[in-house]
């Protein structure tokens, strides 16, 4: 037992030296290759609380699937097409996962990831054109 302690905390005190060594260290700044100006995700997203991380995981998905399916739509990939607000992403949330239990939420993620996959080569496509891939 005395050995496994060890060994868990010498891996406690190298872990950060290797990150620090690797320049691993968190920003919270968002430099983005294409679309400097876009609008961030909701900050209260980042900070709800673990059991509902998964909500906003949805979110996220539901935003991402928008996204290119805009850009298909409209078949031009301005920052403003493939980056909208995330008004809408939000509330297509609310309307419909608002109470959802966490099977509910798992399948939604998975719908608009699926969603998104279909969806991505196409509007890459088009924002490549745009150099907004």
């Amino acid at each position: 037992m005395k050995i496994l302690n060890i060994i868990f905390f010498a891996g406690l005190a190298i872990s950060p030296a290797i990150a620090f060594s690797q320049n691993l260290t968190p920003t919270l700044d968002q430099d983005f290759d294409v679309c400097q100006d876009r609008p961030l995700q909701p900050e209260w997203i980042d900070k709800l609380p673990s059991r509902d991380a998964f909500k906003g995981a949805v979110i996220q998905m539901i935003y991402r699937a928008q996204g290119y399916q805009r850009v298909v739509e409209a078949e031009e990939c301005s920052c403003e097409t493939r980056f909208p607000t995330w008004e809408a992403a939000v509330q297509q949330f609310n309307d419909n996962y608002l109470s959802a239990d966490r099977n509910r939420l798992r399948d939604a993620r998975n719908e608009y990831r699926t969603q998104a996959r279909e969806l991505r080569d196409s509007a890459k496509a088009i924002c490549e054109k745009a150099n907004n891939w």
